[in-house]
């Protein structure tokens, strides 16, 4: 049998076949990548540590990759859910963290992939602060407000802990989105893969795959039940990590305040009636200028697109 020692060297060997290939040819994903990436949750952050490693020993940059201070990217591998996804114009940059711990604070536009020590990764949202501490007492990361995505490399005998205020959610071996939103008062938990446990309150709240909730980040009011969401609807919630706004009924207001996240040319309303309206459609995260044109004629009305901001529903001009 083999010793854990020769399963991580392994896994390492493997991951950086798997980033040379990818380095050889960036424009497509590897066949057998995403079958690759799915067979264990390691797997992500091992190729994202492989892709450093080829930076540093002279090959040449993925697009995975970005130098600190963040700068724009054309294209961005995004290694959740299982799949490697191609995005558009997302800031991004990879980081490896020390295991006592690391805060991580993202502005607006920028998209952070992480490797974790442990073999876990993240995608962590623009507009997002976390504190990290993942060693052999504990595996934890205190999500102060803002959104990621968590791909765990399940050990039962160091569970992975995500703590939001009064709430903590517990992995039991899973692919999850966490959203805190302080002004709103409110956390939000998607399961894409496996299973989750919620405490908070005093109470408890199993989610699987395929399961969300959203409940006051005090801990009060955990519902009795989840609620149910579809392929379509994981594919949209998670739309940000892959450069996309997917819109299924949601509401104008709602997808201004995601874009809002996303670009430093903010979008505004000319009236709190406009944020009630609900879209459809597929848009592009880095555009608002392209969005709030579409939205606009959607609604009938129109969109100013200035050097400093973009108004919804301005007036015609005269």
């Amino acid at each position: 049998m083999a010793n854990r020692g020769d399963t991580a060297s392994r896994l390492e060997d493997e991951a950086a076949r798997w980033a040379a290939r990818i380095d050889a040819s960036p424009e497509t994903a590897p066949a057998g990548l995403d079958r690759w990436l799915r067979a264990d949750p390691a797997h992500a952050g091992a190729l994202l540590r492989a892709q450093a490693t080829l930076v540093m020993l002279g090959g040449a940059v993925p697009e995975t990759l970005v130098a600190a201070p963040p700068v724009r990217s054309r294209r961005l591998w995004w290694l959740g859910g299982g799949s490697a996804a191609l995005a558009a114009s997302i800031t991004a940059a990879v980081l490896f963290l020390p295991a006592r711990g690391a805060e991580i604070r993202t502005g607006i536009g920028e998209v952070r992939s992480v490797a974790l020590n442990d073999g876990s990764s993240l995608a962590i949202d623009a507009r997002t602060t976390l504190v990290t501490r993942i060693d052999s007492a504990a595996r934890t990361v205190t999500l102060r407000d803002g959104k990621a995505l968590f791909r765990v490399r399940h050990d039962a005998r160091a569970p992975f802990r995500v703590l939001v205020g009064e709430v903590t959610i517990t992995d039991i071996g899973t692919v999850f989105q966490v959203e805190a939103d302080r002004d709103g008062g409110t956390v939000d938990v998607l399961v894409s893969e496996g299973v989750v446990q919620i405490a908070a309150g005093g109470r408890m709240l199993r989610l699987a795959a395929g399961q969300r909730a959203r409940f006051a980040i005090g801990g009060a009011g955990l519902p009795a039940k989840a609620e149910r969401v579809d392929a379509p609807g994981i594919e949209r919630a998670l739309g940000w990590t892959s450069g996309r706004l997917d819109l299924d009924g949601e509401t104008l207001g709602e997808a201004v305040a995601e874009l809002n996240r996303h670009n430093p040319l903010q979008i505004h309303l000319a009236s709190p009636a406009l944020a009630r309206e609900k879209l459809y459609g597929a848009f592009r995260i880095d555009d608002p200028a392209g969005f709030a044109q579409s939205a606009a004629i959607g609604l009938g009305t129109r969109a100013h697109v200035g050097p400093d901001a973009i108004l919804i529903g301005a007036p015609e001009k005269k």
